[in-house]
């Protein structure tokens, strides 16, 4: 069932309207005094809507069309037609229709008026949602830790909890040898001594039962929720071997999951404060799982010196509000796997307080590339683990996945490009990094200084460049002027526009290419690494005349 208008009215709203043979002046008192931007019309019984509604805008379009001043009207003179909706209409669907007008008035079967909802009613109203579900969000995240710490050295306790609560079948399974039996017997057959096991896997291969097991992290709440209480550590109150209330816990806050994840309407205050309660009492009461950080990559041997190229860039140097966070983690040794930090230090690393939300809600700290907190961390290769809310603290661990996500790209680009027919490719491995050298030209005088480079960019994009940098600011510009007077033949050869970047506040210039793109997906994306090594061949083939050997 789809949210309603009739679940964003105000419970305390109190509604105050006008009448035709009003004046304008006392409207414009009304909205003053009560901080209205609206005013419904209604009949003489002060209850029927007129379908016409009173705004600022309104009475200023009368007093400019009239040329009046606005004691001289009325309210039949400023009023304007609205469409007016009942009270079940779908929140979804009037959503657009609220934003146009910035309210909407709510009526009931005889166009009686029930209330008007706004704009600010929409926003409170969808907080709320919001909050609600980053609280049960932070619930599963901690009953996930629990899980964690408590079956830590028991893996196979573990996959034995998984299966005995994700076996939608059980029951049906345990009632197939009776069924097989009766039948038998029904029909005057005698049950074999032998052959049972295979008899049974048959049985359910016919029934079509879904598989035991599940993997842990398509757990549903209420799977994560048993997994956890059939832990014998699980937390417990008065039963010393009993689960029963912390299970009437968690059935409560499935439950409020449920509603809000089917739009079964908006939660109820004793709802809300039932997730609000778990979350606190789950935060202080499960355990969490050591920390334990990974080892430390071993550096890549250094390339050869005359391999060694500058490619400084200000898209690779981390922005926005929490760029000082992520150049705290990049600048970190190879050798620091885990970095531990309170709120408070992240504050004063930012230079600013973080939202109310970073304190309130564990979601909050989640690794979720979508949001730009969590970028900063995952962007420089780094994950949150053992988020504490009660002592605001947590622990950045050191992934591998990220660089090695590199190194599998641009290893499989060197292979096809070896098979480029004169493409002068660098043997140069990998090291991890954004950005990568294929190819360098010849400008005579200055030693690799001009270069092929396939670059993963900040805003998700790869970039295949022709990277202009001999040390001198001025001499890149002029060799960039140079080849910019042959655009038109170069970009007829690569078969599309080119981005000229001559960037007037920094030493190197730039001519590039871009697709959407974005690492760890794309490391194995056969597409994007054909266009990669297709733009890159014809990079050179392009810019190549252009850098005669020295």
């Amino acid at each position: 069932m789809p949210f309603t208008l009739e679940e964003l009215l105000p419970e305390d709203q109190r509604l105050r309207t006008v009448f035709l043979h009003d004046t304008v002046q006392l409207v414009i008192n009304l909205m003053h005094q009560h901080g209205y931007n609206q005013l419904p019309v209604v009949d003489k019984d002060e209850k029927t809507s007129l379908d016409q509604v009173v705004t600022f805008e309104s009475i200023l379009q009368a007093v400019r069309s009239f040329n009046a001043k606005p004691e001289s009207l009325h309210v039949r003179d400023v009023a304007q037609p609205v469409t007016t909706y009942p009270a079940d209409a779908d929140l979804l669907a009037t959503l657009d229709d609220i934003q146009r007008e910035n309210f909407a008035l709510i009526v009931d079967d005889n166009n009686t008026l029930i209330g008007i909802v706004t704009t600010a009613d929409t926003t409170v109203f969808f907080r709320e949602y919001a909050q609600d579900m980053m609280l049960i969000e932070g619930i599963e995240s901690r009953i996930k830790e629990a899980i964690t710490a408590l079956y830590a050295c028991n893996a196979a306790g573990l996959e034995a909890a998984i299966f005995s609560v994700s076996d939608q079948a059980a029951n049906t399974r345990k009632k197939i040898p009776a069924a097989i039996k009766g039948y038998l017997d029904k029909a005057g057959l005698k049950t074999p001594a032998t052959g049972h096991e295979e008899a049974l896997a048959e049985a359910e291969v016919r029934l079509a039962l879904p598989k035991p097991g599940n993997d842990f992290e398509k757990l549903s709440f209420y799977e994560l929720s048993e997994v956890l209480l059939a832990h014998p550590n699980a937390p417990r109150l008065a039963q010393p071997d009993g689960v029963s209330e912390l299970r009437d816990l968690l059935l409560k806050v499935r439950e409020a999951r449920n509603k809000l994840a089917h739009f079964r309407g908006e939660l109820l205050p004793e709802e809300r404060r039932n997730i609000r309660f778990a979350s606190n009492w789950l935060e202080r009461n499960l355990p969490t799982p050591k920390v334990v950080p990974p080892a430390p990559v071993p550096p890549i041997a250094t390339p050869p010196k005359d391999s060694l190229i500058p490619h400084e860039d200000e898209e690779e140097v981390p922005k926005g509000s929490y760029a000082p966070l992520s150049a705290h983690l990049k600048n970190q040794d190879f050798k620091t796997t885990s970095v531990q930090m309170t709120f408070l230090e992240i504050e004063r690393l930012l230079g600013k307080k973080l939202p109310a939300s970073a304190f309130e809600y564990r979601a909050w700290w989640a690794n979720d590339s979508s949001k730009p907190q969590s970028a900063a961390w995952l962007d420089e290769g780094w994950r949150t683990v053992a988020i504490n809310m009660n002592e605001r603290q947590l622990t950045f661990i050191r992934t591998s996945e990220r660089a090695h996500a590199f190194i599998e790209f641009f290893e499989s680009l060197n292979s096809r490009l070896k098979s480029v027919k004169g493409f002068p490719l660098r043997h140069v491995p990998p090291k991890g990094a954004t950005w990568h050298a294929l190819a360098f030209l010849n400008w005579k005088g200055h030693a690799q200084s001009a270069s092929l480079f396939a670059t993963f960019t900040r805003t998700k994009e790869l970039r295949i460049e022709l990277y202009l940098d001999c040390g001198d600011k001025a001499l890149n510009e002029q060799r960039f002027d140079e080849l910019m007077v042959h655009k038109r033949e170069i970009e007829n050869i690569i078969g599309e526009p080119l981005a000229w970047e001559r960037r007037e506040n920094n030493r190197a210039c730039r001519i590039a290419i871009y697709t959407k793109a974005q690492i760890p997906t794309d490391a194995q994306n056969e597409a994007l690494l054909n266009w990669a090594a297709q733009k890159a061949a014809a990079f050179y083939t392009a810019f190549a005349p252009l850098f005669p050997a020295k």
